[in-house]
């Protein structure tokens, strides 16, 4: 669940729905100079909001006695970590959508870098250019002229091939701080660092785009506080098992409620039109 960890955990526990503000307004605002005894202007910019509704997702599984007493492998195991893993990729999938959706704003990809002797060059995929670090760059400002701090950057991992190909990327391992840290692996589809933002691949990211996020968890210049968004969880993943006696089987139940939601969409700027082929 890479996309999971860019939303800022919330859980519902006495509700269907939950009601979220939202702040308007510009993020450069600047407070204004008064005279001695004048009176001090208010701030009436008014608060939008958004009603987010959990919806449930659920899988269940058969599993017969014979497949247990016969199997020459843990068949219950087994079918747990598939089951695990398509859970997973149903939850990626969706907060990966709702980012897609909740983009405030896209640069086309060029696939142009600078090389350390000052030219460019292009990565290209079969059918175009791919991303290059001035892709990731515009991608940085777009976010950036909101005043927010991006952080994170999400691929496809055969986009993630490209940025591994780049110099700004594995210079970091030949003259810095070497890519593959210590207890790297631990944080979900996390591979490396570029150009100040943190790294992450997911097969769930569609191969066409990627994605520039603040997620909120750094502070931006002003230091306001500014999720990307929230994933509401009404219940955690949860397992059921049942004897099926008449079909002389056992029946496992797995079910989860959540809604992922942007709540401020000038966060995110997508990455379009990378070639990967």
């Amino acid at each position: 669940m890479v996309a999971r960890q860019f939303f800022q955990q919330f859980s519902l526990t006495a509700s269907n729905s939950v009601t979220f503000p939202k702040q308007s307004g510009s993020t450069a605002a600047v407070i204004q100079k008064v005279a001695e005894g004048v009176e001090i202007p208010l701030d009436v910019t008014a608060y939008t909001s958004v009603n987010v509704v959990p919806y449930k997702i659920a899988h269940g599984f058969v599993i017969t006695k014979e497949m247990i007493e016969d199997s020459l492998i843990p068949i219950q195991q087994d079918q747990l970590i598939r089951s695990a893993l398509r859970f997973a990729n149903k939850v990626d999938k969706d907060c990966i959508d709702v980012i897609g959706a909740g983009s405030g704003s896209s640069v086309a990809a060029s696939g142009k870098s600078l090389a350390f002797d000052g030219t460019e060059f292009v990565i290209s995929g079969s059918g175009g250019p791919g991303i290059g670090t001035y892709d990731i760059i515009n991608a940085k400002a777009q976010v950036e002229q909101y005043n927010y701090m991006p952080d994170s950057l999400l691929v496809h991992p055969l986009a993630k091939t490209h940025i591994e190909k780049l110099p700004h990327f594995t210079s970091l391992m030949h003259y810095g701080e070497p890519i593959l840290q210590e207890g790297l692996m631990q944080v979900p589809g996390k591979f490396g660092q570029i150009l100040g933002l943190d790294a992450f691949s997911s097969t769930n990211c569609p191969t066409g785009s990627a994605y520039v996020i603040s997620t909120g968890r750094t502070s931006n210049i002003l230091g306001q506080y500014s999720p990307m968004g929230m994933f509401v969880e009404r219940r955690p993943i949860t397992t059921g098992i049942k004897a099926l006696e008449e079909r002389d089987s056992v029946g496992v139940y797995i079910t989860a409620r959540y809604a992922p939601v942007v709540l401020k969409g000038e966060t995110i700027c997508a990455i379009a039109g990378i070639n990967v082929s």
